[in-house]
């Protein structure tokens, strides 16, 4: 006998300045931010262009901010990187005040889930403090390095594109013909900080040409 398959889960709004009132996660992405452009518009001065994006993986979804100024909250509590979402989770963004709600019929995939490495053991994202440490000490970064190492590190191991890393390190669109250079400067810099701390992690910023860079811790 053929078991009936589960709904897919949907995100239902909480406030006005969302829309629309409800989504179904029939997709394998879906991206929220205050751009007409994101599948969840929310329109709030607090919420960048392109703030969070939930990824469905094997029957189970996560939910990572991808370099908003604000931050991103479940519950209430910042998130630093992919973070698991189950049913009845309530998503801030730009603030931990309950924006949208994530409804998922089918609790059982979530039971063996495990949260995935969102980055090198020895290398920490103080979300409070909007700082790293590195072997529990302060590493200092200026804001758009630490902004951008904040985006590489919510991906481990996965192509972070040209586009998402400028708005990541700026907080705006990014421009391929004024902020070509300016990206590669920002990377190599941040590759050069890194090297000055641990040559392994100048190592784990890897370019991909013509596509963009990723982290491989």
């Amino acid at each position: 006998m053929t078991e009936p398959s589960q709904p897919p889960a949907r995100l239902v709004a909480l406030s006005p300045a969302v829309r629309p009132g409800e989504l179904v996660l029939e997709a394998e992405r879906c991206e929220l931010g205050r751009s007409a452009l994101r599948d969840v518009v929310i329109s709030l001065d607090t919420v960048s262009r392109r703030h969070a994006a939930i990824e469905r993986r094997d029957e189970r979804y996560w939910l990572a901010d991808v370099g908003s100024s604000n931050g991103t909250f479940v519950n209430g509590q910042p998130v630093a990187g992919p973070h698991l979402l189950t049913d009845g989770d309530e998503i801030g963004l730009g603030g931990p005040e309950p924006l949208l709600r994530f409804l998922d019929g089918d609790r059982t995939v979530l039971r063996a889930a495990r949260t995935p490495a969102v980055a090198p053991a020895r290398l920490r994202f103080d979300p409070e403090q909007l700082s790293f440490t590195l072997d529990g000490r302060p590493l200092p970064l200026p804001p758009t390095q630490l902004r951008l190492l904040h985006h590489l590190l919510a991906y481990p191991g996965q192509v972070c594109t040209r586009e998402s890393c400028g708005e990541a390190a700026w907080g705006r669109p990014y421009d391929p013909e004024l902020d070509r250079d300016a990206l590669d400067k920002v990377v190599s810099k941040l590759r050069q900080r890194l090297a000055t701390v641990d040559p392994a992690l100048a190592a784990a910023l890897q370019s991909r040409r013509g596509e963009g860079y990723l982290w491989q811790g």
